[in-house]
Formats: C-alpha cells, structure tokens, sequence
C-alpha cells in the first residue's frame, strides 16, 4: 500500500489524475483549463501549499507544458501525456501510473453538485485573471485564478467547510505562448505499474461497494492492480479512489507522517500530501484506503459512509487463494 500511496501522491499534486470523461456538457472551470494547457505552451516555477493537521507545508515545482505533454519537477517528477500519467521514483526510473489505453471513466456534472460563480478579476505572475469560485452547498470549497485570454490554471486555492484555506496551487512566475518551446522527452519504456479496468462483475460481491457514497460521490469506475481493487468515485469536482485489498493492515505500510483518528467508532490513519488527502483503516479482513484531493472534513465524510466487510469465512478465503493461485499462471493480475 505504501507505494501506491507515494505514485498517487506525486502524480496528484504535479499533474492531477488521468481526467474523466463528462456525462454531458456542464461549465466547468478546471475543463477549461485542461484544454488550455493541452493547447497552450508555457513553463514556469510553482508553489504549493498544503496542511497537515494546523500546520501549513510549502514547496516549489518548476512546471513545463506544450504539445500536449506537461512535465512537472521537484523533490520528484511527473508527468502527463495525453491521459497518460507517469511518475519518477529514484532507483526505478519511470513507472506508469495510469497508462492510456485505460482510457477515461465517466464524472457526473459539475453543476449537479456545485454552484460556479464568478469572483471578480485578479493578477497572478502578471498576469490578469478571472476569478471563479465554486460552492458546494452554499460553502465555498474552490477560488481558481484563470488567465483571462488563454484560459491557464495560473492558482487553486481549496478550502475546508469552515472557510480554512487547505491547499493552494500558485504559479510565480509564468511564460505564455512561447511556440518555439520543445515538448518534454517522455521515456521510451516506462515500468508497468498501471491497473486493468474492471467490469463490476468482475469485482468480488465482498469488494463492491455501493454505487453512491456520502456528500454526492459516484462510482465511476472499477479496477484492480496485483490483489489491490481501485473503485474510483467523484463528485463533478474532487475524484476519489477506494482502494481494498484482503488481508491484515502492516504498520510499515503506513505513510510516516500519518495522524491517528476515528469515525464510526473505529480506529483509522489520516495523512496528507501537496495534492490531497487520505485515510486508512480496517474491517473485518478488508483494509480500505481512501484518497483523493478533497478537503479532509468532507474525505471523513466519505469515508464514514463506506460499510465494512465482516471478518470472511475460511471457504471464502480458500476459494480467493486458490483463486490467485491460478490467476497468477494466466497472467490476468
């Protein structure tokens, strides 16, 4: 579990998650500025943002985009290439995060959930900006900055349900437009550290969980990587993976920086990273993992909602091993 933690912690806050295809036409800001950012060369340095319990975290990322690949660098490296999501890990080079053959799953309407209101205008790098915040429920939870011409992601700021900033996204400094700009090199043969898609039949009646969660999240998509299943879920905004995998929870493969809590009266293990948030704790012999790049009052929100598993019989557990056994052979993992 530790490792997937760390792909989707780099990825998510460098580049986001492999976009999800729209169920219908809506406004939406963060479209807009995806498509931009796929038409649109720029390169510049960014600052994040992002709290841990009270404290506020701060780095810097030096972000380059044209022809449709985006390179992101730091302390680690991403990268995005049409909806393919690669990220860098010291030691083992490229690893393919989300490949695009997986395509895209679907992600209700923004507008279903949220209300998008203009906010005014604004500077960032320089540059003049369209304010735009987005509610959910009457509660602000988004203010984007984006460029007024091109329609560039130039800042991102989260906030909690009391109005307590969470993260922020901030270029400092940004060069639009500069067509003689040269793409980034993608690597030739990345590692293959990617899930399959899944149909829900295909996901044990003990792994599938209902079709909705709490505070308007959908499921839109199912896979599984090695023993590990991602249901993945949104909300027109904020995309969440559940990830469930059998079997007893390893301290060792918690984050470091993880914060013990509660909900429902259970224990669990809260930790946060520039792009987002996440949650672990145990049912019967399930572990879950929800993450995803929500404020963290609405992830417990969420992850309260999801019902445990109840301790498996041994029949069952047999028949999963044996399972394995031969899926192994078949190459079907």
């Amino acid at each position: 579990m530790k490792r997937i933690v760390g792909l989707v912690a780099v990825a998510a806050v460098a580049i986001g998650p492999a976009p999800l295809a729209r169920a219908a036409a809506s406004r939406d800001p963060l479209d807009e500025a995806r498509q931009a950012a796929e038409k649109t060369p720029f390169s510049g340095s960014v600052t994040l943002q992002w709290r841990e319990a009270s404290v506020l975290h701060t780095d810097q990322l030096t972000v380059k985009g044209t022809h449709g690949t985006l390179l992101a660098q730091g302390q680690r490296s991403a990268m995005a290439v049409g909806t393919e999501r690669l990220v860098y890990n010291p030691g083992d080079g490229w690893q393919e995060l989300w490949p695009a053959g997986l395509g895209a799953a679907r992600r209700p309407n923004l507008e279903a959930t949220y209300d998008v209101r203009p906010a005014g205008s604004d500077r960032v790098a320089g540059y003049p900006t369209d304010a735009i915040d987005v509610l959910k429920a009457g509660v602000v939870r988004e203010r984007l900055d984006l460029e007024a011409t091109t329609k560039l992601l130039l800042r991102r700021q989260q906030y909690d349900g009391r109005g307590v900033l969470e993260r922020a996204f901030v270029f400092d400094q940004i060069q639009i437009g500069d067509v003689s700009m040269t793409a980034p090199t993608t690597p030739p043969a990345p590692k293959q550290a990617a899930p399959r898609a899944l149909s829900l039949s295909d996901v044990p009646a003990s792994e599938r969980e209902p079709s909705r969660l709490a505070a308007g999240y959908q499921r839109e998509g199912a896979y599984r990587q090695g023993g590990v299943v991602q249901l993945v879920y949104s909300d027109g905004l904020y995309d969440l993976s559940l990830f469930e995998q059998q079997g007893a929870l390893d301290p060792g493969d918690l984050p470091a920086q993880r914060r013990t809590t509660t909900f429902g009266g259970h224990p669990a293990w809260a930790f946060s990273w520039p792009g987002g948030e996440g949650i672990t704790w145990t049912g019967g012999r399930t572990v879950y993992t929800l993450m995803g790049d929500v404020p963290p009052d609405e992830l417990t929100t969420v992850a309260a909602s999801v019902p445990l598993h109840r301790s498996t019989s041994v029949a069952h557990r047999l028949r999963q091993a044996c399972r394995g056994l031969v899926e192994s052979f078949t190459g079907s993992f």
